[in-house]
């Protein structure tokens, strides 16, 4: 009985010391494969090694990615929830996360309209007119005529590049207008005479001197006429776009870049009645008369600030550019009987007209400042006003036109462009978006 038992212990402890002698790899798979999408089975040493901390119900779950995304953008491109307060259009900050903001009021398009009313500085005034009996007495100059403040009108539109603060637009702008001056010989010393009379030394005007109908005249006129045109196309950075009028103190910058025209044309005619004082179409009338055309072509670089503060937004423009200028001018003496002509015959140009037409080509810059201000007034329509600044050097004025000596029609023809021009005044109007 013993006996029969002891083989059958031994074998039992046999194969327990054998189990415990050869430790079992549970890593690898047994012949019933667990199938390859599902997780390996961990082994007890590897679940100690977990993280048994509990876990919290509390804690926030992931953000959205379309949050991710919203939040990844620039400082400023978010609308905060005072966009959907200023507008009234009840649209909270959670609901700004998807493409486009299409839960938020975002206009693409948008158009102005408004007033101008600017003035530009005098040229260098050339003198007219004067007193023969008092040679010290200047009776009129060029600036007698001068430009004023002329009102003018502004029209612009555009569009941003879908969700981008990037934007196209057209703006047309012209101002322009006339001014008369007349003097007469009442109340003078000696006669009204005019110091061009050296000038006009070898132009005849049906048969007679031109030097005798302007001096000891009856009255003297000057007509200037002033117009000013501007188109441009540029592409620039709206820093107000992401602001949407609503989020208070912040500052941010733009670049811009464009193509711009820019005409300037001024009109100078110098009159003269010998026999009295009303200027109505007499054959003794003569006129001396001078069209300048400016036309500048190139492009333009900017730079836009803006300052943003709920409802009110300020700004600064600055635009430079280089410029080609096409030229044209004419010089014309004339009468109801004819042109004025050279009667010298020791002159190259004797026998030739007065009714010079020339055009030249040359390089000039422009410049401009605006700084103004803007006011939402409801969710679509703003009201807008400022004052703007342009400068441009390399202009053929008027007054440039008149040579020192009117036989030498080379001199006249040549153009002189080496003025300068300042331009500046309000505006005020409104933009639409949608």
């Amino acid at each position: 009985m013993l006996v029969s038992r002891f083989p059958a212990a031994l074998a039992l402890t046999l194969s327990a010391s054998g189990l415990f002698a050869a430790p079992v790899n549970l890593d690898q798979p047994n012949s019933l494969d667990r199938p390859s999408y599902f997780a390996p089975e961990k082994s007890p040493a590897q679940l100690w090694r977990q993280n048994t901390q509990p876990v919290s119900l509390t804690e926030d779950a992931p953000a959205p990615a379309d949050k991710i995304y919203a939040e990844s953008l620039e400082p400023g491109m978010m609308p905060s929830a005072a966009y959907g307060e200023s507008y009234g259009s009840g649209c909270e900050s959670e609901g700004c996360y998807d493409e486009c903001f299409q839960d938020c009021f975002r206009p693409t398009w948008f158009a102005y309209a408004g007033a101008l009313a600017m003035t530009r500085d005098n040229s260098n005034e050339v003198w007219l007119s004067n007193d023969s009996g008092d040679f010290g007495a200047r009776v009129m100059g060029s600036n007698a005529a001068g430009m004023g403040w002329k009102a003018g009108y502004e029209i612009r539109f555009g569009r941003h590049f879908g969700c981008s603060n990037w934007a196209w637009e057209v703006d047309y702008w012209a101002v322009r207008g006339t001014a008369s001056h007349t003097v007469t010989n009442q109340g003078l010393v000696g006669q009204l005479d005019t110091p061009l009379d050296v000038n006009f030394q070898g132009l005849t005007y049906n048969g007679s001197n031109v030097d005798d109908y302007y001096n000891n005249a009856q009255a003297h006129r000057l007509q200037r006429s002033y117009d000013f045109y501007n188109v441009e196309l540029n592409f620039f950075q709206d820093p107000n776009f992401y602001n949407a009028n609503c989020c208070g103190g912040c500052v941010q910058f733009g670049a811009l870049a464009g193509l711009r025209y820019f005409k300037v044309r001024e009109g100078f005619a110098f009159s003269t009645d010998p026999t009295d004082y009303s200027f109505s179409g007499a054959d003794d009338e003569l006129h001396y008369d001078i069209d300048v055309d400016n036309n500048l072509i190139g492009a333009q670089l900017g730079m836009i600030m803006n300052y943003n503060f709920d409802r009110l937004n300020l700004y600064a423009k600055t635009k430079f550019g280089i410029y080609g200028n096409a030229i044209n001018q004419q010089s014309r003496m004339y009468g109801n009987l004819g042109n004025a002509y050279i009667d010298n015959a020791l002159s190259p140009n004797n026998g030739r007209q007065y009714d010079i037409s020339a055009s030249k080509g040359r390089v000039s810059f422009l410049g401009e400042l605006d700084l103004g201000a803007g006011y939402q007034l409801t969710k679509r329509f703003s009201i807008n006003g400022g004052y703007r600044v342009v400068a441009a050097s390399g202009i053929a004025l008027a007054t440039e036109q008149i040579p020192q000596n009117f036989e030498d029609l080379g001199i006249v023809a040549s153009t002189p462009s080496n003025g300068d021009l300042l331009l500046h005044g309000g505006y005020l109007g409104g933009q639409f978006i949608w």
